[in-house]
């Protein structure tokens, strides 16, 4: 059984509901089993009519609506929670298909009476959908996520940070430590969370300081050291949700590929400028 790490966990509002997400480190995006339910208004108790679905589309009146497609993404996704249990849950695109079934079951007039207060539920959630995606989507095409009204650095740094810290969440995943452990030849031990001071280094040399100009001269500012010589909060933490954690996270998940193909620090510095200087360098160009 394949186990991946939660990397990120949230709430999302969509339509009439609020449920649970996460993100794990292979990059899927995913809900818990209880949000598939919650987010259908249905009760998770039901009778599974057919194996291996979940009993919102057990139902063998939904099984010529059934694609192969939807039956990849119906499979149980294991990963482990913050407290180090694993649980279970579905690949959120789940959502979406579940709505184009019950919808396209209504086409064809297949529905049971029982089933149509979820057709209702499916409408609500598909036109939720649609106002979400088509900003998100305009937003990555142009690059505006990251690059909002960037002509003015105080505009840059509202959008990037914060103005009240976010609760602490594990932004960095576990891969990220163990790369960096394996390039220099460190034992890992992932019990372990006091890590080497030049751990501190080696993230704002190659994350933060790739994060537009300014930002991390300003984490610093909202973010300083006591007299000890620690910080009281994590960089991250005064990141913005909507653009500053993305890019972040984007960054952070392009970092550990580069790291992945070296096989010491002088190879990883050597990829990482020939990916990462020259992304800036069409950015700027583009």
């Amino acid at each position: 059984m394949e186990v991946f790490e939660c990397t990120h966990k949230g709430d999302l509002e969509l339509g009439n509901k609020t449920i649970s997400c996460a993100i794990l480190s292979n990059g899927k995006r995913i809900i818990t089993q209880t949000a598939l339910f919650d987010v259908f208004d249905r009760p998770r108790k039901g009778e599974k009519r057919l194996e291996g679905f979940p009993s919102i589309i057990g139902a063998k009146n939904l099984l010529p609506f059934i694609t192969d497609e939807l039956k990849e993404v119906c499979t149980p996704v294991n990963y482990y929670q913050q407290n180090g249990k694993v649980t279970s849950g579905y690949d959120a695109n789940l959502i979406p298909m579940i709505c184009d079934l019950y919808l396209e079951a209504s086409d064809h007039n297949a529905l049971l009476d029982s089933q149509l207060r979820i057709v209702t539920q499916a409408g609500i959630l598909v036109r939720a959908l649609a106002r979400v995606g088509i900003t998100a989507l305009i937003d990555e095409a142009t690059g505006f996520q990251y690059d909002r009204e960037n002509d003015a650095l105080q505009t840059i740094l509202k959008a990037y940070i914060s103005e009240e810290f976010l609760k602490w969440q594990a932004r960095f995943p576990r891969k990220y430590y163990q790369e960096i452990y394996r390039l220099y030849g460190w034992d890992f031990d992932p019990q372990n969370m006091k890590h080497t001071p030049y751990l501190g280094k080696f993230t704002n040399e190659y994350v933060y300081d790739y994060l537009p100009d300014g930002v991390l001269k300003e984490l610093r500012v909202k973010n300083p050291k006591n007299s000890k010589g620690v910080r009281s909060k994590k960089h991250h933490q005064y990141l913005t949700g909507d653009i500053g954690l993305p890019h972040l996270e984007k960054h952070i998940t392009k970092l550990i590929t580069v790291m992945e193909l070296s096989d010491n620090p002088e190879q990883f510095k050597n990829n990482f400028r020939r990916i990462f200087d020259s992304s800036n360098q069409l950015e700027m160009k583009l």
